[in-house]
């Protein structure tokens, strides 16, 4: 397993917060290469106890999101954040293509 950095907004003033997610390191891999690209992991409990998280970049003076993801607390974050990074990768990998 492998931690991945993500930066927490904590309720009720969003606060950043810095917090690790451990996973496989096929996903660290992909997040390392995000994290290179100048990709912003961000993750929040909202009011209902959902959780939401997103891999955004700024480019060209925007705000681009790459991959964002709902889940309940629990169990399920793990394969949302599997699931946000490699939405966030093969979005990456096609924006690069378009702008080549």
């Amino acid at each position: 397993m492998a931690e991945i950095a993500f930066t927490q907004y904590l309720r009720p003033s969003g606060t950043p917060h810095p917090v690790t997610i451990d996973r496989p390191p096929e996903i660290a891999g992909l997040a390392a290469i995000l994290r290179e690209a100048g990709c912003a992991f961000e993750i929040e409990v909202l009011r209902d106890g959902t959780i939401s998280m997103s891999i955004e970049r700024d480019e060209f003076g925007e705000t681009d999101v790459l991959a964002h993801s709902l889940c309940p607390n629990g169990p399920e974050v793990l394969e949302a954040v599997d699931r946000t990074i490699t939405v966030a990768f093969a979005n990456l990998i096609t924006a690069k293509q378009v702008h080549q």
